[in-house]
């Protein structure tokens, strides 16, 4: 009862500023909580047999706990989350990769992100960076959580030359979504990452991957927001 109670809240029954706040906290503080429970986690495997390296992760596990914290207090008032204006869209989503890859799920073999960037990202509008940022956490988060995947790609593509969009696409080689058994829109995640892009005039998929695993797409105007 309560989770249904949460998903129409963010589709809008709490009202405009209380919907937004809702999926505002979901989204920035879920995926940060995650990426830093598993980082966490590989910096305790690392310790023994690689010091320097956990010592680095764990200083950026600070870093985006800080930044966690920063975002936390500006949701009230819509600013954007923090790591993008420290260090961009690509990079922010990178080090959220990092701190998932490693992951031992069930499967047994420890979790690969690629993060892939090609075209211009400086023509995005801000809009634009924060819904891609959020969708994209999102998804890693769920993946790396449920699906049980050993590989992962991350593709952000803008093509303005040809028809103005930035497309974006997380690829994974996972257990898939129960399709058959499941409505696919009824998580909380699922339906904020659909109304981050359709609120921009995008469009929003997610669809059994090939051969296996799950693709989630989302495609932007340029120019929107």
């Amino acid at each position: 009862m309560r989770r249904n109670k949460t998903v129409s809240a963010v589709t809008g029954d709490a009202g405009p500023d209380g919907a937004r706040l809702l999926r505002e906290l979901h989204d920035a503080i879920g995926p940060a909580l995650t990426g830093m429970a598993f980082g966490l986690r590989a910096a305790r495997n690392l310790v023994g047999r690689d010091p320097e390296s956990a010592a680095r992760l764990l200083a950026q596990l600070e870093e985006e706990l800080h930044g966690a914290i920063c975002d936390l207090r500006g949701l009230t008032d819509g600013a954007p989350p923090d790591v993008l204006d420290r260090v961009g869209l690509v990079e922010a989503i990178r080090r959220h990769a990092l701190a998932l890859s490693g992951h031992v799920s069930g499967s047994g073999t420890p979790l690969s992100i690629d993060v892939q960037a090609r075209g211009n990202m400086t023509v995005l509008t801000l809009p634009v960076q924060v819904a891609t940022y959020r969708v994209v956490c999102e998804a890693l988060s769920n993946m790396a959580r449920h699906s049980r995947a050993r590989t992962c790609v991350v593709l952000i593509r803008t093509d303005d030359e040809r028809d103005g969009e930035l497309n974006v696409e997380v690829v994974d080689d996972g257990i898939g979504v129960p399709w058959r058994d499941a409505d696919p829109w009824r998580g909380v995640g699922l339906t904020s990452m659909r109304t981050r892009v359709t609120e921009l005039g995008g469009q929003w998929s997610i669809e059994p991957g090939v051969p296996v695993g799950t693709r989630v797409v989302a495609t932007f105007p340029l120019g929107s927001g």
